[in-house]
């Protein structure tokens, strides 16, 4: 009877050598999956990110509707941003209402951001309604920086309303407590020419204390593919999202916008109506 209990054991049970050799296969398996994991959470990133800006130039849209075909404001002088809460806050909800009036979280920040961001999106400055003096001056400055434009412009599938850019400042900008990280209200104003605003700085970027000098003042790195996986955080290679005037959202890559070799603009996404002869 005993000896049969003891070959009833040594049938059932597993040996350090088989245990192992489990492991060693599961081991095996999750290296082989963990490549496709990681790509599928990018890729649902990315579909957040596109929704969330989609859910904003909505919004931006609904705005010009109701204001005369003026998109949201930004003006520095007024303290006057498209993000405040009697801007483009009437039209989304936002989980949170920060010291200074202004939003953020929820569909302000992209999931494919670093930690603790909480706006990672700006408006172009020259889709504003109401800009600074200094914005205006550059309309008329020689060449001419840009041009405003309102709602119902001209290749308005190319116009740019936002843009994905670095999530670099305190949260809020005036106030505290610091709660986060935030980008600039506007982008599309630093550096001469139409192209270099997609892939070099082309001017100072003032402040980036998160970052550092970056090439863009877009942010390219959330939605990289392979070619462009290991460039650093602040070169200007990758993919970004982009929303347009007539609403839709579009993911496009460097290359899709200017030519890396020349810094010209491809004009498949336009900052204002007179990039073609700026640049």
């Amino acid at each position: 009877m005993r000896e049969t209990q003891r070959r009833h054991r040594r049938a059932t049970g597993f040996s350090l050598v088989e245990l192992l050799t489990v492991i060693g296969i599961i081991a095996v398996l999750l290296a082989l999956l963990m490549p496709a994991l990681s790509e599928a959470r990018r890729n649902a990133q990315a579909v957040q990110c596109a929704a969330n800006m989609r859910q904003l130039t909505t919004a931006m849209v609904s705005y010009a509707t109701e204001f005369r075909g003026k998109f949201p404001p930004n003006a520095a002088v007024y303290k006057t941003y498209w993000y405040n809460r009697d801007q483009v806050g009437r039209h989304v909800r936002s989980p949170l209402v920060l010291s200074d009036g202004s939003l953020g979280g929820g569909v302000f920040a992209c999931p494919g951001d670093l930690e603790g961001a909480l706006r990672s999106y700006a408006m172009n400055i020259w889709a504003s309604g109401v800009v600074s003096p200094a914005v205006e001056a550059a309309q008329t400055s020689e060449p001419p920086k840009g041009k405003l434009f309102s709602l119902g412009v001209a290749e308005a599938s190319s116009m740019i309303l936002l843009a994905e850019a670095y999530s670099s400042y305190d949260a809020p900008e005036e106030g505290e407590p610091k709660v986060g990280y935030s980008c600039h209200a506007v982008i599309g104003f630093i550096g001469p020419h139409p192209g270099e605003r997609f892939l070099s700085r082309g001017e100072p970027d003032p402040g980036n204390a998160r970052f550092g000098p970056t090439d863009s003042q877009v942010c390219w790195f959330r939605h990289r593919t392979k070619p462009d996986r290991y460039a650093l955080i602040t070169q200007a290679r990758g993919r970004a999202n982009f929303g347009f005037a007539d609403g839709h959202v579009e993911m496009l890559r460097h290359t899709d916008v200017a030519d890396p070799a020349t810094l010209k603009s491809t004009f498949r996404a336009m900052w204002s109506p007179i990039d073609r002869t700026i640049d």
